[in-house]
């Protein structure tokens, strides 16, 4: 089984934007009665740590059902999944 790659295009450009994001997705998930992940703290990290490639960062998720697709789409994000090269 391949990873696939979730790209998503920030709403402000750089550390920011990237800001915005986890700030939106904490917010996503306390307003939907999500739990943490576990390993949020090292999403954090790797979110922030991520290059801005015109303005999308990539995100290796396992399916195209990842809440973090869920929340792209709840939030008004734009997006779109490729298949990890």
């Amino acid at each position: 089984m391949f990873h696939k790659k979730l790209k998503v295009k920030l709403k402000d450009k750089g550390k920011q934007g990237r800001i915005r994001f986890l700030c939106d997705y904490l917010e996503y998930l306390l307003r939907n009665d999500r739990t943490l992940p576990p390993d949020f703290p090292a999403f954090v990290r790797e979110i922030m740590g991520l290059d801005d490639r015109r303005g999308y960062i990539h995100i290796r998720i396992w399916h195209e059902d990842s809440e973090l697709v869920e929340f792209a789409e709840a939030s008004g994000y734009e997006y779109k999944i490729d298949h990890y090269d």
